[in-house]
């Protein structure tokens, strides 16, 4: 929920942990994708981040649209920087997707809504928050705020409309929302002949 993201904000220790929350839950980046943005791919004055195709999925590139609370925290992360990782390793390269995992752990545990929702089928536990849902709630906000179903799809990166349909059945308010701005009940009102 919005609630829990908001206690996720609080949670975060520092400015690099925001940006990361805000790039997943904010931009709908995959995480893999997050950790390999480069300062040269933002475009501050449109408000845009390329994805290059060697980071994105299927090797298929795509521009995401940066909400402005996105942007400022990654202007925060860069501090300055034109050139190189939005999150350098503190040895060579850019972070890893398993430490973005590790701070997110750490975040959730700090606000309190970490836990353990099942074991996979190796033994290792797998946790209630993690990149992939924050991911899945960028999706659903978008679409009951409005967002069409196909710009969504562009931001998302998916290749079929049918993976990003997956998030209408999760999102019912969406279709309720759509029928509404459609007009369809002045038919049945009789408004409109």
């Amino acid at each position: 929920t919005l609630t829990e993201f908001n206690a996720l904000l609080k949670a975060a220790r520092d400015d690099r942990e925001r940006c990361i929350l805000l790039l997943m839950a904010g931009a709908g980046l995959r995480v893999g994708e997050m950790t390999q943005i480069r300062a040269e791919d933002i475009d501050f004055k449109k408000g845009y981040l390329h994805v290059e195709s060697i980071n994105a999925k299927f090797n298929k590139p795509r521009t995401v649209v940066l909400l402005p609370q996105v942007a400022k925290a990654i202007a925060k992360q860069l501090n300055g920087r034109e050139k190189g990782w939005l999150f350098p390793s503190y040895r060579e390269g850019h972070i890893s997707s398993r430490q973005v995992q590790n701070i997110l752990d750490g975040i959730a545990t700090r606000a309190g809504l970490q836990d353990v929702k099942r074991k996979d089928k190796a033994g290792k536990d797998r946790h209630r928050i993690h990149p992939h849902l924050l991911r899945h709630s960028f999706a659903i906000w978008s679409l009951d705020n409005g967002v069409p179903v196909g710009d969504l799809q562009d931001q998302l990166g998916h290749a079929s409309l049918a993976t990003t349909g997956i998030y209408l059945k999760a999102s019912p308010n969406h279709r309720r929302e759509a029928y509404m701005r459609s007009g369809l009940s002045d038919i049945f009102s009789g408004k409109k002949p």
